[in-house]
């Protein structure tokens, strides 16, 4: 059985904000709030860094960082 994980957007971070969340310009224009990547992660993002971030469809809180390209 094959699973969803949701839809993911390719972005660039252009601001940082409080409690580890970024707002994210996705490659279509719009702008997003992020919330902090799960689990262990490998690098912080910092203001221009490219990212991926994702929505899954049990997820009710809104986007999240999933990884960095």
């Amino acid at each position: 059985m094959a699973t969803c994980s949701g839809i993911a957007f390719d972005g660039e971070v252009v601001a940082l904000l409080p409690r580890g969340d970024r707002k994210v310009r996705l490659d279509n224009g719009h702008v997003i709030t992020s919330l902090p990547m799960r689990g262990p992660s490998t690098g912080v993002p910092l203001i221009g860094d490219r990212v991926v971030v994702e929505i899954a469809m049990n997820q009710l809180k809104g986007w999240r960082l999933a990884r960095r390209p």
